[in-house]
Formats: structure tokens, C-alpha cells, sequence
């Protein structure tokens, strides 16, 4: 099992406007989420960190995890090292290091999928992006569109209904999402510690809503309009909103990550 985990403090990028200096602390409790549910799945020996984080690699190294350096190339340069350092003949499966709200068993019941087709890939929640890649000396093609590549060079899709293998988190959006499936121990501490500042709550009323794509946006009382996408709605349990509604939204770096009718529902209140 093979985990490329890039340099905390440079990590997840995406997320800066969001969470501002607590981007590396963030960074660094993804990974070591991921890389404590790929050990428990598999057993340390088998997991190999590709880094150059100097927290990381004494970690877990320390816990009995085959670190290598990361040649500082890219992400698919960094599989291929990971890839080096495995026995010859041994499948591989290369993941992600930043799935935090992965669980063990989601990660043990997708690599028995793939040990019965051979050459395979687990695209992300949008399907175009890819999560894990599992075979025999494949050659890496992670980054945009890579599902698209990955079947091109043969490898079966597996879509696979396992939502806290398949939601990488890369922006404010996708960390909520992870957040709702289930966080790991350390990004659930330190979101609970830290994320009032990130994640604020307020009454918002719907601008907009396509029923059709099930998307829109509010107008927080300031008047300043926050759009909500897909995602956000289904996981609302509402049916519907018109114009005018009043909601309760969270929200993180201006996009609307959460919402609910103000008064209705476990341990609502008007106000």
C-alpha cells in the first residue's frame, strides 16, 4: 500500500483561504488519518509512506511503516518511489494521503474487489478523480480527469459504494463532506478544537433553487449572496426550497456547506 504524503507545511493549498495557519496542522491530521486506517486494513509493514515531511516520516516510520523520501518530482513520481520500495511480484495499490474520513474495513472490502479483477481503480465522489489504484507495476496517472487515464491503460472502474474511501479532501467543500461521513481521530480533534473559526454558522434566506440540478444560493442578512451545490442540498434531507425560506447555514470560505429549516429537527429551536 503505497501513500504519497506531500510536505505538510505545503499541503493542501486549496484549503488556505479557508482555515489560514492551521493549513499545515490540517494538512498533517489528514495524512495521519489515512496512514492510521491503511495500517489498521493491512498492517504496517505493508503500507509505504513516499515523503519529505520530517513529521511524518519519524512517526510513522517509528511505527513500523516503510517510509522512502519523496523525490520531489509530482504525485505520480512520488507512487513510483513508493512502487521501488515494495517486493518484486508484490500487487500494489497506491492511495491517496489526504482521505481522512476513511474508515479500515471500506479500505480491506475495496482492495478484496480489486484482487478479483486485477488491473483497477476506485474513482473519487465525482468520478472523474481517482482515490485508489490497484495492480501489478502500473504505471501512476493521478491529478485531473485520472479515472479517464486509468481506464484508458486498461485498469477496471470500481464503483464501489464506500463514501469515506471515495471523498478526498482538497478544499472547504469536500472537507465538509468528510466531516458529515466521519472524520478520523486526529482531523475530528482538531476540527472540534479549531474550526469555529473556520466554519460559521448562521440564518441565511434562499435566493435561488433549480430543482433540477439541486443547486442555488442564499442571502446571508448582510446581503451578500453564498452559493450551495448538489451535495449540500441531498445531504439537507429537505425536498425543496423557495425563495424567501429561512434556513440555518454553515458555512466555510464563503461556500455554503450545510444547511437546515430553522426550528425543525433534533434539538431545533426558533430564535
Amino acid at each position: 500500500m503505497v501513500i504519497p504524503v506531500k510536505r505538510t507545511d505545503q499541503g493542501k493549498s486549496r484549503l488556505g483561504p479557508a482555515v489560514g495557519a492551521d493549513r499545515a496542522m490540517l494538512s498533517w491530521a489528514i495524512a495521519d488519518d489515512t496512514i492510521a486506517a491503511a495500517v489498521a486494513a493491512v498492517g504496517p509493514s505493508r503500507v509505504v509512506v513516499v515523503t519529505s515531511d520530517d513529521g511524518v516520516r519519524t512517526t510513522w516510520r517509528s511505527r513500523g511503516v516503510v517510509v522512502v523520501d519523496d523525490p520531489g518530482a509530482g504525485l505520480n513520481a512520488a507512487v513510483r518511489a513508493g512502487e521501488a520500495a515494495t517486493p518484486v511480484g508484490r500487487l500494489t495499490a497506491a492511495l491517496l494521503g489526504d482521505v481522512p474520513a476513511l474508515r479500515p474495513e471500506d479500505l480491506a472490502a475495496a482492495l478484496s474487489a480489486a484482487l478479483e479483477v486485477g488491473e483497477s481503480f476506485v474513482p473519487d465522489a465525482a468520478g472523474t478523480g481517482t482515490v485508489l489504484r490497484c495492480g501489478a507495476g502500473f504505471e501512476p496517472r493521478f491529478g485531473p480527469d485520472s479515472a479517464a487515464r486509468h481506464a484508458a491503460d486498461g485498469a477496471a472502474r470500481l464503483e464501489l459504494d464506500l463514501p469515506s474511501l471515495r471523498t478526498d479532501v482538497d478544499d472547504a467543500s469536500s472537507l465538509a463532506a468528510a466531516r458529515r461521513i466521519g472524520l478520523g481521530r486526529r482531523t475530528s480533534a482538531l476540527l472540534t478544537d479549531r474550526a469555529s473559526g473556520w466554519i460559521r454558522s448562521m440564518q441565511a434566506t434562499v435566493h435561488t433553487f433549480d430543482p433540477e440540478t439541486r443547486t442555488g444560493s442564499v442571502l446571508r442578512d448582510d446581503g451578500v449572496q453564498l452559493s450551495f451545490d448538489a451535495h449540500t442540498f441531498d445531504d439537507s434531507g429537505l425536498r425543496l426550497l423557495r425563495s424567501g425560506q429561512r434556513l440555518t447555514v454553515e458555512v466555510v470560505d464563503d461556500m455554503v456547506v450545510a444547511m437546515r429549516i430553522v426550528g425543525i429537527g433534533h434539538d431545533q429551536r426558533i430564535r
